[in-house]
């Protein structure tokens, strides 16, 4: 059997977890600083996307020597593949770790939800707070999602925990998705964006950013809108028109839940955090105690598949 090499970015104690895995037969850190000079000497490389002021030194990273030398696999350790340095996908074979953090994403477009909809912030007393006359809930009730429109942008691994979840609450629940394939839930029912934009109470995107989805909520689709539509971004900031974003809430339209923003961090002072309509929480909804667990699970499959040559989990074609 072959025995394989593999290379890693993440903190140095994670050799020896990689070294003893079944397959293994030596496992190496890439120092953070020279981390996209990546060894073209051994069988897998098991990379981490460019994150906050890192993004752009991912992407703008020059060719290894020789590349892609033996490298047999690339594993992403994130669903997305943006940011990392293009030539790295010239690689035999490069997959992702899509799946691996559905649960927790789902969990947290479900509570965001929740939250907004209950009004937890509002109603939340403070300290030394008078309680309030109970007509004030009369006029004014907490909304429900039971019976409510939840789109979907992308019907991908998250996006259908996110329905699987919203499908317990009783909500009806469309999608938008790039491919003509059919739903694969019944509770969920494909439509066209423009619908899904327009229908929604509550919009969760988490659709993969591309050339063709950069600034997919734009001007015109933010406007056609509910006004009190809720938008939850758990895919990446580029989805979203920011700026355009910023006009409708100034209105008084629309609500957002933004877990992801372009670019991240924002730059200090930014209207969008803060805003009074707006909640902005920082890239963390991935956040859970199983995450090392799951993506070096993924990994180990990945690496019996490829010596099996089965096809890969979360498998990612070249460019083009």
């Amino acid at each position: 059997e072959d025995k394989m090499r593999i290379a890693h970015q993440f903190a140095p104690p994670m050799s020896a977890m990689l070294a003893g895995l079944p397959g293994i037969t030596e496992a190496n850190h890439i120092p953070q600083e020279t981390r996209w000079d990546l060894p073209t000497d051994v069988d897998i490389l098991f990379v981490l996307h460019g994150q906050g002021h890192d993004r752009d030194a991912a992407n703008h990273a020059p060719r290894p020597t020789g590349w892609p030398g033996t490298v047999k696999l690339v594993q992403l350790a994130s669903a997305g593949a943006d940011d990392y340095p293009p030539w790295i996908f010239e690689a035999p074979a490069v997959a992702s770790a899509s799946g691996t953090t559905a649960i927790p994403i789902g969990e947290y477009a479900l509570a965001v939800m929740l939250a907004h909809a209950k009004q937890l912030a509002t109603i939340t007393l403070k300290a030394g707070e008078a309680w309030p006359e109970r007509n004030a809930f009369i006029d004014k009730p907490l909304a429900t999602l039971h019976g409510r429109t939840l789109g979907l942008v992308g019907l991908g691994n998250i996006a259908r925990q996110v329905g699987k979840y919203a499908h317990a609450f009783g909500m009806d629940i469309i999608a938008a998705r790039a491919s003509a394939a059919p739903s694969p839930d019944p509770w969920i029912r494909t439509a066209p964006l423009d619908e899904v934009v327009a229908r929604a109470d509550h919009l969760v995107l988490a659709a993969p950013i591309t050339p063709a989805t950069q600034h997919l909520l734009n001007q015109d689709r933010l406007a056609r809108m509910k006004p009190d539509a809720h938008i939850v971004n758990v895919g990446r900031g580029g989805l979203i028109d920011q700026d355009a974003l910023l006009a409708e809430l100034d209105k008084g339209r629309l609500w957002a839940s933004l877990d992801v923003t372009d670019p991240e961090p924002l730059p200090p002072g930014h209207r969008l955090q803060g805003h009074p309509r707006c909640r902005i929480t920082p890239h963390v909804s991935w956040s859970n105690p199983d995450i090392n667990r799951r993506i070096l699970e993924r990994l180990m499959e990945n690496v019996r598949r490829l010596g099996a040559g089965e096809p890969l989990l979360g498998a990612i074609g070249g460019p083009g």
